[in-house]
């Protein structure tokens, strides 16, 4: 895998080390220091993706989140990752960045672990959120003189599209989560808010940002209506109806499938479908499918894993810049940024794959990677093929949100 090759990587290596150091000061104040340590672990994440460690700082910023939540389970495992991550860091600067795939199978485990953890601290509802892992990538075209990446944002079903059964009471699981981590959230905030200090600016935009991600509960569905021969290995994963609905041609593939596992990371949704083969004309009807829900499908040893965000108005982004330009490229449709030193003024390239079909797109910056509240375009405004709709920061900065072609 190509090393980025930034002038500031070894401030960007300090500015991780420090982080490091401070979440381990965190760590040895317990439950008191919780806070703190979610701010460290928010920072050592932006680090880390900087780095091309992007499995990694996934599963740090989770770690964050659930420091933010309050839940005594992540310490143990935020003290366990203390020296993979230290060594991660020193592998970097001796010129040494991991595959995606090797960075999921070294991270992923970890994932697991830490959902388990916190699950037994969130009952009755699991609905944990973590990293957002690479897939690996093939060689790729060369690019497009103009941006055609990835977040598509699509226009809501019509009203005749609507389920019925729409209306959200006491008893949709996604009330009671917003529920009972939204009054703890904003208690915290309001704390939070005492003070002044730029520390706390950010605590404070952290704590919103996780009442953000809660409040898409609210209606959600769980994929087990789409896959219910194996509703408890997809237990706990929930998305929009609007996606669902749109997701309802794989419902009858997926009976084919020996087994089917699920999980959800940073409000994308990883499932994989193992012990069956799809002919080349299924395989391109699903890539269509997973390209509307801004999707994608790849061949795994044994299946197929399809990767696709859970709502399609907040959602995981990669945010870059070109030519002075911020734009947002969805998670779920990114695969690894890649170096390319022989382009002067150029930082790399972002690789991307929309259903099947891989992109790559030159970008002068690529920045931390964060979720944002999506808008579709009104209707009859002229606009580029690839331009689908803006993204909006916690710092309400606009990004365009493009479409591969």
């Amino acid at each position: 895998m190509a090393i980025p090759q930034f002038d500031h990587l070894s401030l960007v290596a300090a500015d991780a080390e420090r982080s490091l150091d401070g979440l381990v000061h965190s760590l040895q104040r317990g439950t008191a220091g919780m806070s703190q340590g979610a701010l460290h672990s928010r920072d050592l994440s932006s680090a880390l993706s900087t780095m091309g460690l992007d499995a990694a700082a996934g599963l740090v910023d989770d770690v964050g989140r659930q420091m933010t939540l309050g839940q005594p389970s992540v310490l143990d495992v935020a003290q366990d990752l203390i020296p993979l991550i230290a060594q991660a860091v020193k592998d970097i600067q001796l010129g040494h960045v991991p595959e995606s795939d090797a960075q999921v199978e070294t991270w992923g485990p970890w994932s697991s672990k830490l959902q388990v953890l916190v699950s037994r601290d969130a009952v009755p509802l699991n609905n944990f959120e973590a990293v957002v892992p690479k897939a690996s990538s093939a060689p790729l075209p060369a690019p497009d003189p103009e941006p055609v990446a990835s977040a598509a944002i699509w226009p809501a079903p019509a009203s005749d599209d609507v389920p019925s059964a729409s209306v959200v009471t006491e008893a949709d699981p996604g009330f009671r989560a917003l529920r009972m981590h939204g009054l703890n959230l904003i208690q915290n905030a309001r704390i939070v808010n005492q003070r002044d200090d730029e520390r706390t600016v950010r605590q404070m935009d952290a704590l919103l940002s996780e009442l953000q991600d809660w409040s898409l509960r609210v209606g959600q569905q769980p994929l087990s209506r789409l896959f219910s021969q194996a509703s408890s290995a997809v237990a706990d994963v929930w998305l929009d109806a609007v996606v669902l609905d749109r997701l309802e041609p794989l419902r009858a593939l997926s009976l084919r499938a020996t087994q089917i596992q699920a999980q959800s990371r940073s409000l994308i949704i990883y499932v994989e479908w193992l012990g069956l083969s799809l002919s080349d004309e299924e395989y391109q009807q699903i890539g269509r499918c997973l390209r509307v829900v801004c999707g994608q499908i790849k061949r795994i040893d044994q299946g197929y894993r399809l990767v696709f965000p859970s709502s399609l108005t907040r959602m995981r982004v990669i945010p870059f810049i070109l030519k002075g330009q911020r734009y947002a490229v969805g998670g779920a449709q990114f695969l690894q940024f890649q170096a390319d030193t022989n382009e002067a003024g150029a930082a790399g390239s972002l690789i991307l794959r929309s259903g099947l079909d891989s992109k790559s797109l030159q970008v002068d910056r690529v920045l931390p990677a964060e979720n944002m509240n999506l808008f579709e375009l009104p209707q009859g405004i002229d606009r580029p093929e690839w331009l689908s709709g803006v993204a909006l920061d916690g710092a309400g900065e606009t990004y365009f949100c493009v479409t591969p072609q």
